[in-house]
C-alpha cells in the first residue's frame, strides 16, 4: 500500500462518522506493520462496528510484529484482552515464540493466558518449559494449564511429571488425569488407577474416563475390578470404559448395566452398549439393538450414520435363533422388522425363507419391499410362486424388487407372467428389470417375441442386447 494511502487511512481512523472510521479499519487489512498501532488504537473505539473491523484486520495482517504488538493487551480489561487472545489465536504459530517470555511473567493470569495460546495453537518447540511450569508454579491455574496443553501436545516425555502432578490438589489432578488421557501412555494406567480408590467420587469418575481413553488391555484389569466393587453411575461409566477397552467380561451385572444404557442412555452411549453386547455375545439383546436401530430418523445424515454401524454390528451376530424370532414377532415396530429382514437377506440367513414369505402379506409397505429383496438375494426357487405374484403388486418397488428377484433365479416357469406384464408396465425403471429378467431367463425367446412390445422396450432392449453381441430380429 503507497505511504499516503496509508497515512490517509490511518487518519481517516479520527474522523467523526464512524461509518468512516469503520470502512478505513477494514481497508486497513492490507496495509504493514505502520497500521498495526492504529488498529490497535481503533480496538477501543466506542463503536462497536469500528472495533469488529480493526480485530479483523489485524487478524488478517498476522506476523510475528503484529503478535508482538498485541502482547500488552493481555493486560488490559476483558475486552481487550479476550480480543487480544482471538487475534493471536488467528496468528497461530507465528506467535508462538513470544509467548516463551511471558511463560515467565509475574502476573499468574499472564503465564495461564500464554499456555492457554499454545494450547488452542496446538505446536510449542519448547515444551521443556512447560514441565517446568507445571512441577514449580505457585499458581494452580497454570500448573492446570500446563498439564492439559502437554497433553494436547502429546509431549509424552512429561508423563512421569504428569504421574507425580496427580498428587496435586484436585483442580489440577483433573487436568493431569485429562492430559494422560490424550498421551495413551500405558506407563500411567497404575497411577490412574490408584485413583479409582480416590475418596473423591468426582476423581474416580475422572479416572474411570481416562483409563477406557488410554485403552490398554493393562486399564483393562483395573476397570473390571472397579466394576465388580462400585455402583450406580460409577459401575455404569466402568462399563463405558471397557467398552472403549475392548475388554468387556460376561460378569453378573454387564448385561444388565449395558440394556439400562441401551434403553435410556443418549445416542453415545447407546452406542457404547450395542457394542458392549455384542462383545459378550448377548444374542438375548438383539431385539433390544433392533427396536432402538429402528427408531432412527434415516433423513438424518448423523442418524445415518449411527444406522450404518449398528447394522454392521447387529449383521455380526449371524444368523441366531433371536434375529428369527423378530421376524415373527407381531410387537416389534415395523421399522425394527425391516432392518432385521435386511439383515438377514445380507447374511444369506436360507432358514429365514418361509418367515420371509409369510411377510410378503404384511400390512406395512415396506416390510413387503424388504422382504421381497431379501428373498431376492437367496435367489430362493421356494419363493418363485410368491414373486410371479408379486409382479402384479399395487406398489411399483414391490413390484421392480419382485422381478429382479425372477431375473435373478433365473425361473423358466416365470417367463409368461413376465411378458404378459411387461406390456402393462408403464414405468421405465421396472421395464429395465423386466427386460434384464427376461434377457437373463430366455434371451433367444424374448427376443423372437420383440415385436410383442412397444418403443420402450424396443430401445431398452437393443441396449442390453448390444452387450451381449446378440441382435435384434427384423
Amino acid at each position: 500500500m503507497h505511504a499516503s494511502r496509508l497515512q490517509s487511512l490511518i487518519n481517516k481512523l479520527s474522523h467523526d462518522d464512524p461509518a468512516e472510521r469503520r470502512a478505513a479499519a477494514e481497508a486497513l487489512s492490507d496495509g504493514d506493520e505502520r497500521a498495526v498501532y492504529p488498529l490497535i488504537k481503533a480496538l477501543k473505539d466506542e463503536n462497536l462496528g469500528v472495533q469488529d473491523a480493526a480485530m479483523q484486520s489485524l487478524m488478517g495482517m498476522r506476523g510475528e510484529s503484529t503478535a508482538y504488538m498485541i502482547l500488552p493487551l493481555l493486560r488490559e480489561d476483558a475486552f481487550l484482552r479476550n480480543t487480544a487472545m482471538l487475534i493471536l489465536r488467528e496468528i497461530g504459530r507465528q506467535a508462538v515464540p513470544l509467548f516463551r517470555g511471558l511463560l515467565k511473567d509475574t502476573d499468574g493470569d499472564v503465564r495461564k493466558f500464554a499456555l492457554d495460546l499454545i494450547h488452542d495453537i496446538g505446536w510449542c518447540d519448547y515444551a521443556d518449559n512447560l514441565i517446568v511450569l507445571l512441577e514449580s508454579d505457585r499458581n494452580p491455574n497454570v500448573r492446570a494449564a500446563a498439564a492439559r496443553t502437554l497433553g494436547m501436545l502429546q509431549y509424552k516425555k512429561a508423563v512421569p511429571q504428569l504421574i507425580q502432578a496427580l498428587n496435586d490438589e484436585e483442580w489440577v489432578a483433573f487436568s493431569v488425569i485429562e492430559a494422560l488421557s490424550l498421551l495413551h501412555d500405558e506407563s500411567s494406567v497404575d497411577a490412574v488407577a490408584e485413583l479409582l480408590r480416590s475418596p473423591a467420587e468426582s476423581i474416580r469418575f475422572a479416572a474411570i474416563e481416562a483409563l477406557g481413553q488410554i485403552g490398554s488391555p493393562k486399564a483393562g484389569v483395573s476397570l473390571i475390578h472397579h466394576f465388580e466393587i462400585s455402583e450406580g453411575l460409577e459401575k455404569e461409566a466402568t462399563v463405558i470404559s471397557l467398552v472403549q477397552v475392548g475388554s468387556v467380561p460376561s460378569l453378573p451385572g454387564i448385561s444388565d448395566s449395558l440394556l439400562n444404557m441401551l434403553m435410556d442412555g443418549e445416542w453415545d452411549e447407546k452406542m457404547i452398549a450395542i457394542k458392549g453386547l455384542f462383545a459378550i455375545r448377548d444374542n438375548t439383546a438383539l431385539r433390544h439393538i433392533i427396536d432402538t436401530a429402528g427408531s432412527l430418523d434415516f433423513s438424518e445424515p448423523e442418524q445415518e450414520q449411527r444406522l450404518i454401524v449398528v447394522r454392521e454390528i447387529i449383521s455380526q451376530f449371524g444368523c441366531v435363533d433371536e434375529l428369527f424370532d423378530i421376524l415373527n414377532d407381531n410387537s416389534m415396530k415395523y421399522r425394527g422388522k425391516v432392518l432385521a429382514i435386511e439383515v438377514m437377506g445380507d447374511l444369506r440367513c436360507s432358514d429365514a425363507v418361509p418367515a420371509l414369505i409369510t411377510l410378503l402379506n404384511s400390512n406395512f409397505r415396506d416390510v413387503r419391499r424388504s422382504s421381497m429383496e431379501s428373498l431376492g438375494k437367496l435367489e430362493s426357487k421356494e419363493a418363485a410362486g410368491c414373486f410371479i405374484e408379486a409382479i402384479g403388486d399395487h406398489d411399483s418397488h414391490v413390484r421392480k424388487t419382485a422381478v429382479s428377484a425372477l431375473g435373478k433365479i433365473g425361473d423358466s416357469t416365470s417367463f409368461e407372467s413376465l411378458v404378459n406384464m411387461l406390456k402393462q408396465e408403464e414405468y421405465t425403471d421396472i421395464i429395465d428389470e423386466f427386460v434384464k429378467a427376461l434377457i437373463t431367463i430366455d434371451a433367444t425367446l424374448f427376443l423372437s417375441r420383440i415385436n410383442e412390445f412397444n418403443s420402450t422396450v424396443h430401445e431398452i432392449t437393443a441396449r442390453y442386447i448390444s452387450d451381449l453381441n446378440l441382435e435384434l430380429p427384423c
